[in-house]
């Protein structure tokens, strides 16, 4: 009972499925709809003009070579020549018209992809792994326009010419044409039957390739640990395995698409001899003329072209309901975190902007019963240089996210000069805002793209006025090309104080009000510190400056050092007031003293 119950509630899912995969598809080719139907066209003239061609043939035996007439023969070989040009340029414009909107269906398809992962909470991606994503953006869409560009179109040729062929087939011999007719019906049976394990196999299969390719991704950017930790031979078995397992499906799905094909050829040959064997028989009998054996074989030869159209279009298609599924998945994504159906604006910005948190709280996504920050108070005055320190865990590092709002807060309020976070446009809040983390990642560009990423119309006196403030001027007038120095992927060409300083270049550039540094020189060594640390006090002036940092040494000199522990301030002040007044702040510096 339960067991039935499941089956129809499954079936009823794929008809919902399959319908929004059909709306899918429309939404996608209905701005190209002119040049399809053009492309139908063309393929509609191409099969018309096949269709043509054994009725020359018929005449040609029945009535030129039967009377010896070489004039007849010579004007229907003529016609059938010309009957081919047709045919031919009818195909190429049909090919033409199909492939340009093809090609630009998947670029609209990756643009509004695209568009989405980019409007999309930082949550959906730290739930996901990069080489996923990448394989719906890639393999997936490729899918889709193969079957919008070859898969589909197959079919209305082959449904069309499947018509035109049964017609002219009737019309020829009714009583042959019902042996074929009758070897139609197992065909589509098995198609309906394998068709949904091929879905099943096809659908499988792509989640494996995006979990590899997810996995191959992260070992590249990895490689240095891997080889550190002499990995290779272990990954290499794993990656063996999943390749293993992703080839089984492959094979499982060529096998029952081949079984399937396999059947149909047999059936299909079993009626082509049966045709044979009586139309001979019925040839010798005088009951019917060689011109119309002749020309029912080439009918036949063009129901089978039609059937193979047809036949193949259904496997085609369960793959790409699998391939259309996850795509639908990434475009239906909501984001959480909301536009203000009203906007607020901010005052104009003086020195920095003041930031408050009153009584928030924060819960992990994955977590709900662990609090990452709890009714927690804090306010930071324009134009103050705070810093933020506590153990590990104690919430630092979270409290950018909800600054930055790439998180809603459970409950309390975050505010920017006063003005609730949530009733600010996200491109307005995050405007104020200039991040550089404690691995700042670099684009594989060059320099001046890295520091213009900030601002994308910087002049080059702009960007090297920035990286002069960052303390970079000089290493980067020392590289090969200048500014114009690729960094390679993720800066690998840099060393890690050159990759940080181009980062507060970057973070110069954006001439934010607030300026976030979570332990932005925490993986350095001394003179690279040094050095940032230079950058940093001239690149804070006029600016909002919240630090997060495990060296106290680095945030000495701050106006006010909050320190954090469980999810709370649990005491602020200067350095000299809190080695006296906070038993924490006093463990953690004698800790890194000793």
């Amino acid at each position: 009972m339960v067991r039935n119950v499941e089956k129809k509630a499954k079936k009823q899912a794929d008809k919902v499925t399959q319908a929004r995969t059909q709306q899918f598809l429309w939404e996608l080719v209905s701005p190209y709809t002119w040049r399809l139907l053009g492309g139908s066209l063309m393929l509609i003239v191409s099969a018309a003009a096949m269709l043509a061609l054994p009725q020359y043939l018929k005449h040609m035996f029945d009535t030129a070579l039967q009377t010896g007439d070489t004039a007849q023969l010579a004007k229907l070989a003529g016609m059938m020549f010309g009957t081919v040009v047709v045919m031919v340029v009818s195909l190429f414009a049909r090919t033409w018209l199909i492939a340009f909107a093809g090609n630009r269906i998947l670029a609209d398809l990756r643009n509004r992809l695209t568009a989405r992962l980019l409007h999309l909470d930082v949550r959906f991606f730290e739930s996901r792994s990069s080489g996923e994503i990448v394989s719906r953006m890639t393999a997936d869409t490729y899918a889709l326009r193969e079957f919008l560009g070859f898969s589909a179109p197959q079919l209305v040729r082959g449904i069309f010419l499947g018509i035109g062929t049964l017609l002219a087939l009737l019309y020829t011999s009714p009583s042959l044409t019902a042996i074929l007719v009758a070897a139609c019906a197992p065909i589509g049976i098995m198609g309906k039957v394998l068709g949904q394990r091929i879905r099943k196999l096809a659908r499988a299969q792509q989640d494996n390739l995006a979990a590899y390719a997810g996995e191959i991704e992260e070992t590249v950017t990895n490689i240095r640990t891997v080889m550190a930790y002499g990995q290779q031979p272990r990954l290499m078995g794993t990656f063996e395995g999943k390749t293993r397992e992703i080839t089984r499906l492959g094979d499982k799905r060529s096998i029952v698409s081949s079984g399937f094909v396999a059947v149909n050829v047999v059936i299909g040959f079993s009626a082509l001899i049966a045709v044979v064997w009586l139309g001979g028989v019925r040839v010798i009998a005088g009951t019917m003329s060689l011109g119309d054996m002749m020309a029912f074989l080439l009918y036949l030869g063009f129901a089978a072209d039609a059937a193979s159209n047809i036949g193949n279009f259904w496997p085609a298609w369960q793959g790409t309901l699998g391939a259309t599924e996850r795509i639908i998945g990434i475009l239906d994504s909501k984001a959480e975190i909301a536009e203000p159906k009203k906007a607020k604006a901010l005052p104009v910005a003086k020195g920095g902007r003041g930031i408050s948190l009153k009584g928030v709280r924060y819960v992990y996504p994955a977590r709900h019963e662990t609090a990452a920050l709890d009714a927690l108070d804090m306010v930071i005055q324009a134009g103050q240089n705070v810093a933020v320190v506590g153990p590990s865990g104690a919430g630092k590092s979270t409290l950018f996210r909800v600054f930055l709002r790439l998180d809603d807060v459970a409950d309390g309020t975050v505010a920017l000069d006063g003005v609730d976070v949530r009733e600010i446009a996200l491109n307005d809040l995050r405007s104020q805002f200039a991040l550089v983390a404690q691995e700042s990642p670099l684009f594989s560009g060059t320099v001046a793209f890295n520091v213009r990423f900030a601002r994308s119309e910087a002049t080059d006196d702009e960007v090297w006025a920035a990286l002069k403030a960052a303390h970079a001027d000089g290493f980067v007038k020392a590289l090969p090309k200048g500014l114009n120095t690729p960094v390679g992927e993720k800066g690998v060409q840099l060393s890690g104080g050159q990759r940080q300083r181009l980062a507060i270049a970057r973070a110069v550039l954006a001439d934010a009000p607030i300026l976030l540094l979570d332990e932005a020189t925490a993986h350095l060594d001394s003179e690279s510190e040094a050095a940032i640390q230079n950058a940093l006090a001239s690149v804070g002036k006029g600016r909002t400056v919240v630090t997060i940092a495990h060296r106290l040494s680095t945030v000495k000199n701050a106006d006010v050092i909050f320190v954090m522990d469980k999810g709370r301030v649990v005491a602020r002040g200067s350095h000299a007031e809190l080695m006296k007044t906070s038993p924490l702040y006093k463990a953690l510096a004698q800790l890194q003293l000793a």
